[in-house]
């Protein structure tokens, strides 16, 4: 039964957007199909199994990373990322195969300012059957791991400190000042004692700059997440308050996602239905948090988001030189820590 424009009424709810999740329809079609083979009004209230089990989730992705160094600098680096496309699925643009552009812009080295020779950026699309969509930092959350902790390696590799490396490589003042900013807080150049270690990352997204320090510390179990400091530079700050919550929802929600998040489809059915299933980080898993806002600037950058990227790879990056292991795929127990 076809019904005009002109005769529905859409009442949208003035609340949160569960980072994109209410503009995902599914459920609003399925409610207006029951009404319409049912010919009554309906209320359509989803189990949190169905919702689990439903989707749609955050895009789940490769990165194959290659790089160069020369004369103690980095001198070329290409960043191949392989993923399912939120548009490819909404659009069936990008095609399966095709370079997906919202990828592409949001790992670009030219937003993340990095002075290197020669830089490349590949994408492209997998096509999947299981349902993705909008999550904290979009794609940014998830490739973001992959680039900041090959800085890393590739630091190592030049026999640099890691943020020295990261100096070395920015020109700009803004970038510059928030990695300054970010040794400042942290006493980074304080040599931490054998049962503790720093890891960094910086990623720009959403308009805004973040860069994060992590401090994990080796206890009777693994290890532990004893502290973090983020620095952002979102160009206007409003309302400091607010700012600093967002940002400790970032580090706590970006934490959670590196280190216990995940689900899995086997012959097309999720595994994890509810949250005896799919762990979440706890309150007595949260670590102290300082956050530090730079607003120097003339244009607002986003608040909501650009302060989750640069979690995971500073926390990989700081598991690697506490324990000399490189971490490469997420999520990742602290408890039991393996290459």
């Amino acid at each position: 039964m076809k019904i005009s424009k002109d005769d529905v009424i859409v009442h949208v709810y003035n609340m949160g957007g569960s980072f994109g999740r209410k503009a995902y329809h599914d459920y609003l079609l399925e409610a207006c199909e029951l009404s319409q083979k049912l010919k009554r009004p309906i209320k359509v209230i989803w189990s949190r199994e169905d919702d689990i089990t439903q989707g749609p989730y955050r895009c789940g992705g490769v990165s194959r990373m290659q790089g160069s160094i020369k004369d103690g600098k980095i001198a070329t680096i290409h960043h191949y990322a392989v993923c399912e496309s939120i548009d490819g699925q909404l659009r069936n643009s990008p095609k399966d195969g095709e370079a997906e552009s919202g990828v592409g812009n949001e790992i670009g080295f030219e937003k993340n300012k990095y002075q290197i020779e020669n830089i490349k950026v590949s994408t492209k699309r997998v096509a999947t059957d299981i349902p993705i969509m909008w999550w904290r930092s979009v794609y940014s959350g998830s490739f973001a791991w992959a680039q900041e902790c090959f800085i890393d390696e590739l630091a190592h590799k030049a026999q640099k400190d890691p943020l020295q490396l990261r100096l070395d490589m920015l020109q700009d003042k803004g970038f510059r000042k928030v990695l300054e900013t970010l040794a400042e807080r942290s006493h980074y150049k304080m040599k931490p004692d054998a049962n503790t270690a720093m890891g960094v990352a910086i990623f720009n997204s959403f308009e805004s700059t973040c860069a994060i320090c992590i401090t994990v510390a080796k206890v009777d179990n693994g290890v532990k997440v004893i502290k973090v400091i983020s620095v952002l530079d979102c160009g206007i700050c409003v309302n400091p308050d607010m700012v600093k919550a967002q940002m400790s929802g970032n580090v706590i929600m970006g934490l959670s996602a590196a280190t216990k998040e995940k689900i899995e489809i086997k012959a097309g059915i999720p595994q994890q239905s509810n949250f005896n299933q799919y762990a979440l980080i706890r309150n007595d898993e949260i670590p102290e948090i300082e956050t530090y806002i730079i607003a120097d600037g003339e244009i607002p950058g986003g608040v909501g988001e650009p302060g989750l990227p640069p979690v995971a790879p500073a926390l990989g990056n700081a598991l690697f030189n506490l324990t000399n292991i490189r971490v490469r795929k997420l999520p990742f127990d602290l408890n039991n820590i393996q290459g």
